[in-house]
């Protein structure tokens, strides 16, 4: 886990089109000792990525006007900026699991503060192995297939049952 004092050195890129998603976001961040950045939109998130190098994090919403939507944007700074990690977020949809570059993380709204933070620790501290083939959904989902009993036919994300205490 990174501590407190190192996040100061993290520049996080919040790529939100609501107002006030977006400032309660990075206030989170600015609490926990990070250098958050804003955007409101995917076109505004490139100019400051091409400006800045000091961007380790890009956390951004799935949901956005324009012509690029969060999901686009995330592929796009992943071919260009692959040193970036990746953390989508959106409270309308959920990602399959192909739809995210390997490695790029997807957390759900409403978020706690403390799984933002953990999210985007976890990004940070990823070694190149975890880099390779890190899980699109947080610690504690899983995907279930039709076989194994999911409503509709489709992969569906569940949470895991916690362990039987003996």
């Amino acid at each position: 886990m990174v501590s407190n004092a190192d996040n100061r050195l993290h520049g996080i890129l919040v790529v939100e089109d609501e107002f006030l998603v977006q400032m309660i976001a990075t206030d989170i961040l600015s609490d926990a000792g990070f250098r958050p950045f804003e955007a409101h939109d995917a076109q505004e998130a490139m100019t400051l990525l091409e400006a800045r190098a000091d961007v380790q994090v890009l956390f951004t919403d799935w949901n956005m006007p324009g012509d690029i939507d969060g999901l686009w944007l995330a592929r796009l700074v992943h071919e260009r900026w692959p040193a970036i990690a990746i953390l989508l977020t959106s409270g309308k949809m959920c990602p399959d699991p192909g739809d995210l570059p390997l490695g790029e993380r997807f957390v759900s709204k409403p978020y706690r503060p403390s799984m933002l933070i953990r999210e985007i620790e976890s990004l940070l501290g990823q070694d190149a192995e975890a880099a390779q083939g890190a899980p699109a959904l947080p610690a504690g989902i899983i995907m279930q297939s039709p076989a194994s009993g999911a409503i509709g036919g489709g992969s569906i994300a569940g949470l895991l049952a916690e362990p039987a205490k003996s």
